[in-house]
C-alpha cells in the first residue's frame, strides 16, 4: 500500500463543491456513505468525505525524497492548499509519509520527524504531517543467514 499522499476530509466536506473551485488536480475523491474497501470482504461506508491527491511511489521513494517531494509540492500548491484548509467541512488534512523498515531483533523501537523546511510549509498550508510505518520484522535466524 502507498501511504506517500496528501488527503483532507470531514462528515460535512462538499466534495463537488470543493472540485468546482480548485486548481489541484485529484487523484482520489469519495463521498459520505459509499462503500469502502473491496466489496467482495468489506462492507464498511465511509463516514466522511474527502479528497486524495497521490505524491509519489512511498514504499520505494526514501524518507529524504519523499520529504523534498512533499515540501515542494506544499510550496508551489500553497495558496490551493490553505484553500483546502479552510474549505467548509474539511476536519482532517494530512500529509502522508511512507516510511518502509526492517527491524532487526534487538531493536526496540526508533523516532521520526519531518525536516524543518517540510514543517515550515506543512504549517503555512495547515496540514499535519504523519508518518504510516510498515514494519519487517526480522528473526534471529534471518539475521545470521
Amino acid at each position: 500500500m502507498n501511504h506517500f499522499k496528501l488527503f483532507a476530509h470531514g462528515e460535512e466536506f462538499d466534495v463537488d463543491a470543493f472540485l468546482a473551485v480548485t486548481p489541484l488536480t485529484i487523484d482520489r475523491t469519495w463521498r459520505r456513505g459509499d462503500l469502502r474497501g473491496h466489496p467482495e470482504f468489506i462492507q464498511d461506508r465511509h463516514p466522511t468525505s474527502g479528497v486524495e491527491i497521490c505524491l509519489g511511489p512511498g514504499r520505494t521513494l526514501s524518507d529524504g525524497e519523499q520529504d523534498r517531494i512533499a515540501a515542494a509540492f506544499l510550496e508551489v500548491n500553497e495558496d490551493a492548499l490553505k484553500a483546502l484548509a479552510q474549505f467548509p467541512g474539511v476536519t482532517i488534512f494530512i500529509l502522508g509519509l511512507h516510511h518502509y523498515v526492517e527491524l532487526m531483533p534487538n531493536v526496540v523501537g526508533f523516532c521520526m520527524s519531518p525536516s524543518a523546511r517540510l514543517m515550515y510549509f506543512a504549517l503555512r498550508v495547515g496540514l499535519t504531517p504523519t508518518f504510516y510505518v510498515d514494519l519487517d520484522r526480522k528473526d534471529f535466524d534471518d539475521e545470521v543467514s
